[in-house]
């Protein structure tokens, strides 16, 4: 039993390797190596092992250790697994030291940032040279603020994004605009490792980069080609830090070997399973006692006695053969997760396409590039770390569920729903706005004042005294007054509406569940939402017909003696109530474009 915990122990051991800028360095278990030593030992002292009974009338035993019995058919059995055990320490322990070394892996961030610094400030709409891969191929020199290449501007070897977006002419590999994206969210994700090793923007150079990705942003209308760009780029940074899939693409060849490690695992337990069905005692019993009892027969026909020995079977080995199958089940659901995570991983996609560019051999192979399609073509869920869900989280809950699970749903700090696109697409078009507004020339200022207002009438200034917290809340109040009062009407909601209502939920979730996201002190926000919070639930008790709840709760929250955050949301509440009265959607835009910022 102790040889699948180990394999399951081995395989989801987190290591990471980073920058010491970066300060997320996590090597591998020294425990799990001494625990594989120990029961190795344990095991095969165990098979080595000979009991032997002499008699039964006077019964003798010896144990005997023999090296002989240890390759008998049960060592056989119990050695090779503990071998691909081992293999599969040493196969981490070198993975994370060659990437602690790699220019690719450990020593990234200042190789990036040397890079950038080399780089030409003259790329407009064309994608700039960044780099995807093929670090380790070029010689550096190490530099006061890191590396730079020593052959620049010659870098035969290093693939880098411009020669990607030159692909389209290679219909057999059916390089599409997504395999594409994913490149460039790889080397993206690079740029954002300079940013957490505490490198500023003019040291990464990024300015040379926000052309391409402004001239995206502007021309490119698909917003869920967007977002998979941001999807895929936060996918690889935790896979850096959260993750040991990293470490093995130092060298082009660990992936290959940490597969075929895995595949002789599954094949191990395989064979485990057969040889313990085929070839052992699967009805044995797990204690056999032998005792003896002393008959006097001398009354009866003569003097003498009689010994009569017989044994005892206790318990069932098929219970411990149980748990030895979940175990073994672990073992192998753990191996096939691994595998998967290695063909189906976007990093092998990134790493075959970059193969594919440096080996123009590759290209004239049917068969090669049928099986680089192939992988390029997989999709597996279980290595989607975004789930597309935001939380919610509302201070105005009118009819809160008794029932038993709507009392438990009403523990948890938030619920998530699935994004909109109305929400994503009204966050894009703020970027968009924010970007014309500079190609304009009219930059967009970052007004500590923000107001609410349609043509010249002014509906709300924000204080700045009061907090961003507090500004938060009283939008968030103002929304559910708005949506309670057209929460009658039978047309369906509009985009702005969607958008507003989400993102006021959204906004009231980091006040309540993640205030260290906000400016303000953390401990501040959520007593300002504790307090808001509770003052509105008192209010609520008092709610009675639905019919007359919008007016009713205006007239109750408005009251002198509530929280001043109750009292200014009731007020835009009912402005912006009035104000949809004469246009339809007028109320939800505003809150809309306010909620964005």
């Amino acid at each position: 039993m102790d040889w699948p915990v180990q394999m399951v122990g081995i395989s989801t051991t987190l290591v990471v390797v980073s920058d010491p800028r970066e300060g997320r360095n996590i090597g591998p278990s020294g425990v799990l190596l001494v625990q594989a030593m120990w029961t190795s030992y344990l095991m095969i002292y165990n098979i080595g092992l000979n009991y032997e009974v002499l008699s039964y009338n006077n019964t003798r035993s010896y144990l005997k250790w023999s090296l002989v019995y240890a390759f008998s058919l049960e060592g056989l059995m119990v050695i090779p697994p503990f071998a691909l055990t081992f293999a599969k320490l040493l196969f981490k322990c070198s993975a994370w030291y060659k990437a602690r070394k790699s220019l690719a892996i450990g020593c990234n961030p200042r190789l990036i940032v040397g890079y950038m610094e080399q780089l030409q400030d003259n790329y407009q709409d064309m994608p700039p040279p960044l780099i995807v891969m093929g670090e380790d191929t070029l010689s550096v020199d190490k530099q006061p603020h890191g590396y730079s290449f020593a052959l620049m501007p010659n870098t035969c070897g290093l693939v880098t994004l411009d020669k990607v977006w030159q692909l389209d002419d290679l219909r057999d590999l059916n390089l599409t605009s997504p395999l594409k994206d994913i490149c460039l969210s790889f080397a993206l994700s690079k740029l954002l490792r300079c940013r957490f090793a505490r490198y500023t923007n003019a040291e990464i150079g990024f300015t040379k980069a926000s052309n391409f990705l402004r001239h995206m942003l502007l021309e490119d209308s698909d917003d869920e080609r967007l977002l998979r760009l941001v999807e895929s780029e936060l996918s690889f940074l935790h896979d850096f830090y959260y993750s040991s899939l990293a470490i093995t693409y130092s060298k082009s060849w660990m992936p290959i070997l940490s597969i075929l490690i895995s595949l002789s695992g599954i094949g191990s337990c395989l064979v485990l399973v057969y040889l313990q069905f085929a070839y052992g005692n699967n009805t044995s019993t797990l204690i056999y006692c032998i005792y003896q009892c002393l008959y006097r027969t001398g009354e009866l026909r003569g003097r003498g006695s009689t010994v009569v020995a017989d044994g005892q079977h206790f318990g069932n080995a098929t219970f411990d053969l149980v748990q030895v199958a979940v175990l073994i089940a672990l073992a192998v659901l753990a191996e096939i997760r691994e595998i998967a995570s290695y063909i189906c991983s976007n990093w092998t996609k990134v790493a075959l396409i970059c193969r594919h560019i440096n080996h123009p051999s590759l290209q004239k192979s049917p068969i090669i590039q049928k099986c680089i399609r192939h992988v390029l073509q997989r999709r597996c869920k279980i290595l989607k770390h975004w789930e597309d869900k935001m939380n919610q989280c509302s201070i105005l809950v009118l009819h809160p569920r008794t029932t038993p699970i709507g009392l438990l749903r009403r523990l948890k700090p938030g619920q998530k729903v699935k994004v909109p696109r109305d929400v994503k697409a009204a966050i894009l078009n703020a970027l968009r706005s924010y970007e014309r507004s500079r190609d304009n020339n009219h930059m967009p200022s970052l007004c500590t004042r923000p107001q609410l207002k349609t043509g010249d009438n002014l509906l709300w200034v924000v204080d700045g005294t009061k907090g961003i917290a507090s500004t938060i809340l009283v939008c968030h109040i103002a929304t559910s007054i708005l949506e309670l009062r057209s929460a009658g009407s039978c047309q369906p909601p509009s985009d702005h509406k969607t958008a507003a209502i989400h993102l006021s939920r959204y906004c009231a979730y980091l006040v309540a569940n993640s205030p260290e996201l906000l400016p303000e002190d953390d401990e501040w926000c959520k007593s300002l939402y504790k307090t808001v919070k509770k003052k509105a639930e008192h209010i609520l008790a008092g709610m009675s017909r639905p019919e007359v709840e919008y007016q009713q709760l205006v007239e109750l929250m408005s009251a002198s003696q509530n929280h001043e955050v109750l009292k200014d949301g009731a007020k835009l509440g009912q402005e912006l109530v009035e104000l949809n009265q004469g246009e339809t959607n007028m109320a939800s835009e505003l809150l809309a474009a306010f909620g964005r910022r």
